[in-house]
């Protein structure tokens, strides 16, 4: 079932999970210099050439200091602050020595017109304040999660154990469903009473039910539990094929009936194949647990209306 429709449970998960700041930094172009012998042995000595991106398990690990590559009008550029500067334009660790050096005569193009702009002072405008701000911020938060999540590593009982629960018996079941969406719990029985007395679920779709999928009946194609809110998941699982839920259902959208025309048994994949997918979950779910800690115990203050105060004090 595609994420368009308002039953996909990946519409309602990790909301509170971490949001991207808007891009704080105008981003460079390259000036087109001639590269220097110079610049590229620097870059050879520095290792370069064969840096990557320090992944979460690496995170704990000590961090070579680092090593100043060029100076500009007394401004020391190190290896770290290229890799860095590689990493906000959001490109992948350059692997050839005409690629490192282009890298760099971003950078210090970029540091030339930087400190022109220090001279005339923009560092003190409200808004490039706090650009610079939340540019900071951004990578602390970042270097902070790969922090926690290296030292607090999902382990193989843990990936074991998601796996029988995410395969279970019960969860391998797939169900062909039809609903019927309504605003209020007195539609939706009247809906199971004309269902009663012999009305067509199809043509009750369509012509009540709320839903997109009201176009084909309501039909919603075959689906699992894990796929759909769990009230809607839990009243599916115990009507019977061939028939519908004789009370109504409640989810976030509204109320709903639920018919099953078919059921059948999906094959549990091998745990080696899903592994890395439920590594991720996993990591998700520690981050999740992690930021829900950090809010309980911090004392978030809201100015403004009271309503937008709520919400927020609710993630």
């Amino acid at each position: 079932m595609g994420c368009r429709r308002p039953l996909c449970i990946r519409r309602r998960l990790r909301t509170h999970l971490r949001k991207t700041f808007q891009e704080s930094i105008a981003r460079m172009k390259s000036l087109n210099k001639k590269s220097t012998n110079l610049l590229a042995s620097l870059l050879l000595s520095a290792g370069l050439l064969q840096a990557t991106p320090i992944l979460a398990e690496e995170a704990a690990k000590p961090v070579p200091q680092p090593q100043t590559l060029v100076t500009i009008n007394g401004r020391n550029i190190s290896d770290m602050e290229v890799l860095a500067f590689n990493a906000l334009q959001g490109k992948q660790p350059a692997n050839t020595r005409e690629a490192q050096v282009k890298l760099l005569n971003q950078l210090i193009n970029t540091t030339l017109i930087a400190q022109q702009g220090e001279k005339a002072g923009l560092e003190k405008l409200p808004n490039v304040k706090a650009a610079i701000d939340m540019a900071r911020l951004q990578v602390l938060a970042e270097a902070q999660v790969n922090n926690y999540l290296s030292t607090h590593p999902v382990s193989e009982e843990e990936i074991k154990a998601a796996y029988e629960k995410k395969y279970s018996e019960e969860n391998l079941q797939e169900y062909k469903v039809r609903h019927i969406l309504v605003q209020t719990e007195d539609e939706a029985k009247k809906v199971i009473e004309s269902l009663n007395k012999g009305a067509d679920f199809a043509e009750l779709a369509k012509a009540q039910s709320l839903d997109p999928s009201k176009e084909n009946g309501g039909e919603l194609g075959w689906i699992s539990r894990q796929q759909v809110v769990k009230p809607f998941g839990d009243a599916m699982v115990k009507v019977a094929k061939g028939t519908y839920s004789k009370e109504p259902v409640q989810t976030p959208f509204g109320w709903h009936v639920i018919e099953i025309d078919d059921i059948r048994k999906q094959k549990a994949p091998p745990l080696e194949e899903v592994k890395a997918q439920l590594t991720n979950e996993l990591r998700q779910k520690k981050l999740a647990e992690y930021i829900t800690e950090l809010r309980k115990s911090a004392k978030i203050e809201l100015a403004g209306a009271e309503k937008p105060k709520k919400e927020v004090e609710a993630k």
